[in-house]
C-alpha cells in the first residue's frame, strides 16, 4: 500500500510580504494547483491515502471558494482516503465541521482517534496526550501529531512535541506537521519520526526543495521517501562583493552567483563584503537586472563600508567637517558608515539611496 504524508499547505495565506498583490494572487493559486496536482499523481500512482498532518489552511478563516474546491476536490477521487489533522492555524476551520464533508475524508478529535485501513491503523488527535496513546503492536500503526519537537519529557500537553515520550508505543511512523522543511529522526528502534515539510515554500524563511513523503507498506513495514513537488522554489544566495572595479564588474558577479538557478524560483540575494565609502552600488538598476532573470527577486544589502577617519581628520573640506562631525556623534558604529556614505555620495552629486 502506498500513503502520501504532507502537511502546512497554508492555503488562502495572504502571500503579501515580499510580493505584489498581483503576484500574491498568483502564488496562492499555485499553491492550491500544487496540491490538487499532488492529488492526481496520487491517484495516478495507486497511492491509498493522502495523510495531513496540520495546517491545510493559513487560518480558520478561508474563502467559500477555497473551501468549496478542497472539498470538491476530495470528492472527486472517492479512490483516495484523506486524513486531515487540524493544525494550531486551522482549528476550527469550517472545512472540519461541514455538512457536506465527502465521505472519504476522515478527521480526528481532541482524544486519540483511530482508523484502520488495511493492515494499517491510522491514529491521530488534536490534543494529544502520549499517555493514553494505546496501540495494537502487531499491526502497522502510523500516528499523525502537529507541533514543534522539544527535548525533555514533561509538559506533555503544552502544544510541543516530546520524542521521549512516544518511545516504544508501538509506532512505526510518526507524521508530523508544524516544521515547514523535510526532516526526520528515530524515536526508537522501530518508529521514525518526519515532518514532511510545506508543498510550496511562501517566504524566504522557507527556502530549499519543497514536497511530500511518499510511504510504502512492505514486509518489513513502512519505507519512506521525500519527493519535491512544489512549482517554484525559494533561494537565498550570497554574493560577496568585495574589490568590483565598476558596475559592469558587480552585475557579472550577482548574475555569477545566481547563475545556475531556474528562472520560475524566487531568488533573495545578500550582498556581503566591503567597499568604499564613494563607490557607487545601483540597487535600483541591480534590483531590475535580477527581476528581468527571476520570477521574483529581491536584493538585502549587507556590505561593510571602508571608511578611514584619519584620511579626513585635518581635512578643510566640507566632506572632512562632515565626516568628523558624524564620527564625534553618539550614533552606532554601522549607521555611522551609513551616514557618512550617503552624505559623501551626496556631497558628489550622486544619488543618497544604498
Amino acid at each position: 500500500m502506498k500513503l502520501i504524508h504532507c502537511a502546512d499547505l497554508h492555503l488562502d495565506s495572504p502571500m503579501e510580504s515580499n510580493l505584489s498583490a498581483e503576484k500574491a494572487r498568483e502564488r496562492k493559486n499555485e499553491i492550491l494547483a500544487t496540491f490538487a496536482k499532488t492529488v492526481r499523481l496520487a491517484a495516478e500512482g495507486g497511492v491509498s491515502a493522502i495523510l495531513i498532518a496540520g495546517d491545510l489552511f493559513d487560518s480558520d478563516h478561508i474563502t467559500k471558494r477555497t473551501e468549496r474546491y478542497v472539498l470538491d476536490l476530495i470528492s472527486s477521487y472517492p479512490e483516495l482516503s484523506f486524513f486531515y489533522l487540524a493544525g494550531n492555524h486551522d482549528k476550527g476551520t469550517s472545512l472540519r465541521f461541514s455538512e457536506e464533508k465527502p465521505e472519504n475524508l476522515y478527521t480526528f478529535e481532541k482524544d486519540w482517534t483511530s482508523y484502520d485501513f488495511d493492515d494499517v491503523t491510522i491514529t491521530g488527535s488534536e490534543s494529544p496526550n502520549p499517555d493514553t496513546l494505546t496501540l495494537d503492536p502487531n499491526r502497522i500503526n502510523i500516528v499523525l501529531m502537529h507541533g514543534q519537537e522539544r527535548a525533555g519529557k514533561s509538559g506533555a500537553l503544552d502544544g510541543s512535541i516530546r520524542f521521549a515520550l512516544l518511545k516504544n508505543k508501538g509506532i512505526d511512523y510518526l507524521a508530523l506537521g508544524h516544521l515547514h522543511e523535510y526532516r526526520t529522526a528515530e524515536i526508537d528502534a522501530r518508529c521514525t519520526a518526519c515532518y514532511s515539510g510545506c508543498l510550496e515554500g511562501r517566504g524566504f524563511d522557507e527556502c530549499g526543495q519543497k514536497g511530500y513523503v511518499l510511504l510504502e507498506t512492505t514486509p518489513k513495514g513502512l519505507s519512506h521517501r521525500f519527493v519535491p513537488a512544489a512549482r517554484r522554489t525559494l533561494h537565498t544566495v550570497t554574493c560577496d562583493v568585495s574589490g568590483f572595479c565598476t558596475q559592469v564588474d558587480l552585475e557579472n558577479r550577482l548574475l555569477e552567483a545566481v547563475g545556475a538557478l531556474p528562472s520560475s524560483d524566487l531568488v533573495k540575494l545578500e550582498l556581503v563584503g566591503s567597499c568604499p565609502a564613494e563607490q557607487l552600488i545601483d540597487k535600483d538598476h541591480l534590483q531590475s537586472i535580477l527581476s528581468e532573470r527571476f520570477y521574483f527577486a529581491k536584493i538585502n544589502n549587507k556590505i561593510r563600508l571602508l571608511i578611514d577617519p584619519e584620511s579626513y581628520r585635518y581635512d578643510l573640506s566640507l566632506k572632512g567637517e562632515f565626516v568628523r562631525r558624524v564620527m564625534a556623534s553618539n550614533l552606532k558604529d554601522g549607521e555611522k558608515e551609513r551616514v557618512i556614505a550617503c552624505g559623501l555620495r551626496a556631497l558628489s552629486g550622486e544619488e543618497v539611496g544604498f
